[in-house]
């Protein structure tokens, strides 16, 4: 078990097993809504281990049986009910959900969201920042926004990056329902479950390909990744130096020409 200090949550559950942290939505009663304290909890746990590469990953899920349902209809009423400070707060509210899927996109470690039961609205977003997603077939999915008089503006660019300008709008546009199968064939989904086994069997399958691969290296590549068209060749030839002299890099070239694994893979068979 690695010593790392993480934060007392009230709406988390933090499981550190196997250098990987799995945080558990614990609201069930509420759904897993996004509350203000659930979400400021992500964030500072996030943060407590964004420079620790012995975490190689953080994997997102909900207990009872859901994902999340997306917004706090307590922090949407609240508000309605202000005329006067109804736009501070909205503005606060957005701000705040956005700093969040940026801060999950920019996290260094891979990133697994497991869906069951639904990810709707917020968790939509959620899921769309993580590297990958594991998701029960008969999950469902949905951008309610546009259905309720809203815009979905903080998670748009994650859902266009994730599922491409023609899918991604219609999803935006229109706000249709879909299950976890018709995630899997439009590329929301990377990984199809149709019990708790699958689910375990893929977690374990991406847990043992990321201890395969160098810290550095994969939080070098997710710069390389979110960059996207813009990186120019100067940036990447910069990111490339940097991997190839880091000790990460000269050992993975040392062990591939001695024929022995890397000092980060030596517990992996």
């Amino acid at each position: 078990m690695i010593n790392i200090n993480l934060p007392n949550t009230k709406n988390l559950v933090l499981e550190l097993r196997d250098s990987w942290l799995t945080i558990w939505f614990n609201r069930p009663e509420k759904r897993n809504a996004l509350s203000d304290d659930l979400i400021d909890e992500v964030k500072l746990t996030l943060s407590s281990i964004e420079q620790d590469s012995s975490i190689r990953g953080i994997i997102f899920r909900g207990k009872g049986g859901i994902f999340c349902a997306g917004a706090d209809l307590k922090n949407i009423k609240e508000i309605t009910a202000s005329e006067n400070k109804s736009h501070s707060l909205a503005f606060k509210t957005s701000k705040k959900i956005g700093s969040l899927f940026e801060q999950i996109s920019k996290t260094p470690q891979i990133t697994v969201s497991v869906v069951e039961g639904a990810a709707l609205a917020g968790a939509f977003g959620i899921a769309c920042t993580s590297d990958f997603v594991i998701s029960m077939s008969d999950s469902k999915y949905a951008l309610t926004e546009t259905r309720l008089g809203l815009t979905p503006a903080q998670i748009a660019p994650y859902v266009l990056k994730r599922l491409g300008f023609s899918q991604g709008k219609k999803l935006l546009l229109l706000g249709t329902m879909f299950n976890g199968q018709e995630g899997f064939e439009i590329g929301m989904v990377d990984y199809l479950a149709h019990n708790d086994k699958d689910i375990n069997k893929y977690i374990i399958n991406i847990k043992n390909n990321v201890n395969k691969c160098a810290p550095h290296a994969i939080s070098l590549t997710k710069r390389v990744i979110a960059a996207g068209e813009e990186i120019n060749l100067d940036k990447a030839a910069e990111l490339f130096s940097k991997s190839i002299n880091s000790n990460e890099g000269r050992d993975g070239l040392a062990s591939f020409f001695e024929k022995r694994k890397p000092f980060w893979n030596n517990n992996n068979k």
